[in-house]
């Protein structure tokens, strides 16, 4: 792995061999979600303003290895990119997850 240029809040190492990012994306895409509510749910405690999620896979042979920051005030990802993924899939446990904590890091 690379040097990191900050120190990764969560890091998810992701096993297994994909031929290319799409099919990796789908396979993978609740643990993704779930590392991201994860994230946010640190702004609950943290006084940081950005955190970090530090992401490695290996696909078509190559790794694959990057770093996704999320400020408090990106919030707006969890209702609008990650809760319509979970309303799909009826894990209404999940919907309300997000929901709360979406509301606590508004108020």
């Amino acid at each position: 792995m690379k040097n990191l240029k900050t120190k990764p809040h969560k890091e998810l190492i992701i096993k297994g061999k994909y031929k290319e990012f799409s099919d990796f994306y789908e396979k993978n895409k609740e643990i993704i979600y779930k590392s991201i509510i994860e994230l946010f749910g640190e702004f609950k405690t943290s006084k940081e303003e950005t955190l970090i999620l530090h992401l490695w896979a290996k696909i078509d042979g190559m790794e694959w290895d990057t770093e996704f920051s999320f400020s408090r005030q990106e919030s707006v990802v969890l209702s609008r990119d990650i809760l319509p993924y979970f309303e799909e899939n009826e894990d209404y446990e999940v919907c309300a997850e997000i929901l709360k904590l979406k509301k606590e890091l508004t108020l």
